[in-house]
């Protein structure tokens, strides 16, 4: 089922070390494994955006980068990878792309290894339950203070 037919399933890849025939191993190994992940999910026109030697702890990796102004462009309906960290290793960056950046722009993030599947409409109620959480310690808070 081609949810848009108009749009791309962004595929990111990613390894920090791209130095011997292990690690290219590793690295086909990953996108076929996502590439087939698409096809039995019959997601959209699959596009590969792999950063190949590239670490996790900064994001101004240029696949990542381009898979970014894709995103923005309103060109992608899904992202697929293979596990969480896979977007990087800063868990605070990595949190606000996924719950924030991607449900604003429409689109599903797939893990594959992690078994996750968010749509925007899952995210955008994730966000309002952890706004609520939080407008109501902040009460409690001035409410402690009031004492």
């Amino acid at each position: 089922m081609d949810r848009q037919s108009n749009k791309i399933t962004a595929v990111y890849c990613r390894l920090a070390h791209y130095d011997d025939d292990m690690d290219r191993a590793t690295a086909w190994n990953q996108m076929d494994q996502l590439t087939r992940y698409v096809s039995e999910q019959e997601l959209a026109t699959p596009e590969l955006f792999c950063d190949w030697g590239f670490s996790g702890l900064n994001d101004k990796r240029p696949q990542y980068q381009r898979m970014i102004r894709a995103i923005e462009a309103g060109t992608v309906s899904d992202l697929v990878v293979q596990d969480y960290s896979r977007l990087g290793r800063n868990t605070q960056m990595c949190s606000k792309f996924v719950e924030i950046f991607l449900p604003r722009h429409g689109v599903t993030f797939h893990a594959v290894k992690d078994s996750i599947i968010y749509t925007p409409q899952a995210l955008n109620e994730l966000a309002a339950q952890r706004e609520a959480i939080y407008a109501l310690f902040q009460q409690m808070r001035r409410e402690r203070g009031r004492r």
